[in-house]
């Protein structure tokens, strides 16, 4: 009997000292994941103050833990590892159990413990096999033999998916209660437990039953009553996504807030008008640092509120205009420069550009200055035609930091009215640039600052003058009136811009100490109801320039050396006579190189401006025939042509166009008070003041004729 006693107990001793060898010694044949926590993705502003979270490289937001709070704890243990603190990183009761469901034929019960997760988290993913599942219950008892119970519960709970991008219960506190996760009560801390289960099944925003249904399962283990509603929704994550990884940023939260704040209210104002984004971008001139920056009003909204308002590329409208002008000034123009703000049409590569203005409203013969603070169109393409063309404006834009993909023959003269695609942060670079005369510096979004240098990119004395129009509210009156959106009572430099069809609007401008950028529109693209830059963007830029200067005392930028106020006649744009009318005169900032330079002007002898035929139409109705005249002898300095239809081209009648695509009126270069229309093939018609051609198939000519000129188009017509 002893014999045998013997056997058994050699043999236990040795099954037990095997087992014991391969608890403690297997362990050491596999690696030890390294459970530093990831990165941190949470976002400071620029007094420490937390802000939120952006995603990361892997897309998730976090932020580790440092302590582990203890309704958390609790919560997780008793969902997923009732005798944590009792093994040593395997649950043997546990693994018995499935393996009898398994033999049974179900699979409902697992043994995976909470340190077993640690290691599977912390390893690379790996196909889910008995062999993965051995490896990691040895990297489990690895990680116990080197770690405390308390920092693996920190490891899983900082590695963790708690869904909607949420990594860590750190992440996940903020984004569903909106507090730091050592504040969680025992029904939010059970939530979080719950959603680890299974994050995407148990997605509280999408399946708030089922997370609902789970969450009271672990209270009830707790021995805590179950809350009769889920409690749990999400908080708008308030990080600017500027950069992928955390830090701190130049933000100021309190102004970020306040900001925020003004630009929801103005929206929801506006909801009548479908309008149902905006994005702002604030920063301070004087370094370059951005103490605001929201890149949508509401980024929860289904209409696109994911998306960037900051960086999204946007149809420009009119905030180009300084930029066309600004290269008008180093090419041979000045601010009393006249410009023909008359209906025109200017020849494309693709074809006949006829723009109007913002309002249907022409303004004669008038200074840049007023061209520019009214953002008239047609003054802003005959700028461009004149002063630099399309090609020398790309290459400016691009120096401001302008992503202007493509050439001028994409661009045409329309680059001077809008037809370029930019950014809220590119247009908040170049006029933070005019704010400071000329000198870049680099919008700086986190700290510490990148050390930096000031580039001379634009002339100091152009510059201001830009600034100095964009200030001036009488010369902005004609279009805009008195314009509460940009009136203060102090010096703002400001511009508006609209696109086509009202699918964007834009507020730029700047004092000395900040500048402030502001777009309105829909992320989807859809058109607002007749809401333009100064009835959208602006009321929020006023708003938003006011509550910086409520902090602050408003300056503008100092004037360079170098520049003469003299009195000009607005007609002419020459130093003001005795006989200039004190309605046109002005005052105007010229340089030496202006004040030798300027044309002669030409006056009757009544003192009227004697104006050219380019003025015929507008003249007729302008009611200002007390300042001007018109001299029927005085010829434009266009060359006669007829722009419609222009010679070589091919007109198709399109029958769903009135009198079924027949009728086409005809434009020329010449006076159109004094020019007739012939054809030998085509019957033409003159209809209130215009011209029509009846067309019909075939190759046709037709001749505009006044009596010193004459023009000829032959061109082609098809149905």
């Amino acid at each position: 009997m002893k014999r045998p006693l013997k056997i058994v107990l050699s043999t236990a001793a040795t099954l037990i000292g095997g087992a014991a060898v391969a608890y403690y010694l297997l362990p050491f044949c596999v690696s030890k994941p390294n459970i530093t926590p990831p990165p941190s993705t949470a976002v400071y502003d620029r007094h420490g103050e937390w802000l939120g979270f952006v995603t990361g490289k892997d897309g998730y937001r976090c932020h580790p833990l440092t302590e582990v709070p203890a309704p958390l704890a609790q919560a997780l243990v008793a969902a997923e590892d009732k005798r944590f603190y009792h093994h040593g990183g395997i649950d043997f009761p546990a693994v018995a159990r499935a393996l009898i469901h398994r033999l049974n034929g179900s699979s409902h019960s697992g043994a995976s413990t909470i340190s077993m997760q640690v290691a599977k988290l912390y390893s690379p993913p790996a196909a889910r096999n008995w062999t993965s599942k051995i490896r990691e219950a040895l990297q489990a008892r690895r990680l116990e033999m080197s770690h405390s119970k308390h920092e693996l519960l920190l490891a899983y709970l900082n590695r963790a998916d708690f869904s909607n991008l949420c990594r860590g219960a750190a992440c996940a506190a903020r984004f569903y209660f909106g507090k730091p996760a050592n504040e969680l009560n025992h029904p939010e801390a059970a939530l979080l437990a719950a959603l680890v289960k299974a994050p995407s099944r148990l997605n509280p925003l999408q399946h708030p039953q089922a997370a609902l249904q789970r969450r009271n399962h672990i209270l009830q283990q707790l021995g805590h009553p179950t809350p009769e509603e889920l409690g749990a929704s999400a908080h708008t994550i308030s990080a600017p996504p500027i950069t992928r990884y955390g830090g701190t940023l130049t933000i100021d939260a309190e102004l970020q807030r306040r900001c925020t704040q003004i630009v929801r209210e103005e929206v929801r104002r506006l909801h009548q008008h479908n309008v149902s984004q905006a994005a702002i971008l604030v920063t301070d001139n004087r370094s370059g640092e951005v103490l605001v920056a929201l890149p949508a009003a509401f980024p929860d909204s289904r209409r696109g509120g994911a998306l960037n308002g900051l960086r999204t590329p946007r149809s420009a409208g009119s905030t180009l205009k300084p930029f066309v002008y600004l290269m008008a000034l180093g090419n041979g123009a000045w601010p009393g420069t006249i410009l023909a703000d008359v209906p025109t049409l200017y020849r494309s590569p693709d074809g006949i550009q006829a723009p109007g203005n913002y309002n249907d409203k022409y303004l004669g013969p008038i200074t840049m200055r007023q061209a520019l603070a009214c953002s008239q169109n047609i003054p802003a393409m005959e700028a461009l035609n004149r002063y630099g063309g399309v090609e020398r404006q790309i290459s400016l834009l691009r120096s401001l930091g302008f992503t202007i993909s493509g050439d001028k023959a994409e661009y045409g003269l329309g680059l001077a009215i809008g037809n370029a695609h930019v950014t809220l942060t590119e247009l908040v670079s170049a006029y933070s640039t005019l704010a400071r005369n000329g000198s870049h510096l680099p919008l700086q979004f986190r700290l510490p600052l990148t050390p930096a240098t000031a580039q001379q990119l634009l002339p100091p004395r152009d510059s201001y003058r830009i600034a100095h129009i964009l200030s001036d509210r009488a010369a902005r009156a004609a279009t805009f009136g008195p314009a509460p959106a940009l009136s203060f009572p102090y010096r703002v430099a400001a511009k508006t811009g609209t696109s086509s069809n009202y699918r964007d609007n834009w507020c730029l401008g700047f004092t000395a100490e900040y500048t402030v950028g502001v777009w309105v529109g829909n992320f989807d693209n859809s058109p607002m109801y007749h809401i333009s830059g100064i009835s959208g963007a602006g009321p929020i830029f006023h708003r938003v320039m006011k509550e910086l200067h409520r902090r602050q005392p408003a300056s503008f930028p100092e004037q360079p050396e170098g520049l003469t106020a003299i009195t000009i006649d607005t007609r002419t744009g020459t130093p003001a006579t005795e006989h200039t009318p004190q309605d046109c005169r002005t005052t105007e900032l010229a340089t030496p190189e202006n004040l030798t330079s300027f044309p002669a002007a030409d006056y009757d002898e009544q003192g009227r401006v004697v104006l050219d035929s380019r003025y015929t139409e507008w003249y007729k109705h302008s009611g200002m025939n007390h300042l001007y005249t018109l001299a029927a002898t005085a010829p434009s300095d266009r060359r006669p042509a007829i722009l419609i239809p222009a010679p070589g081209t091919t007109l198709t009648i399109d029958p769903t166009l009135p009198h079924g695509g027949r009728m086409a009126e005809l434009r020329s270069t010449l006076p159109p008070a004094a020019t007739t229309w012939h054809s030998d093939t085509l019957r033409t018609i003159q209809r209130n003041g215009k011209w029509y051609v009846i067309l019909r198939p075939g190759t046709h000519t037709l001749r505009a004729v006044t009596p010193e000129h004459s023009a000829q188009s032959t061109f082609h017509v098809e149905e």
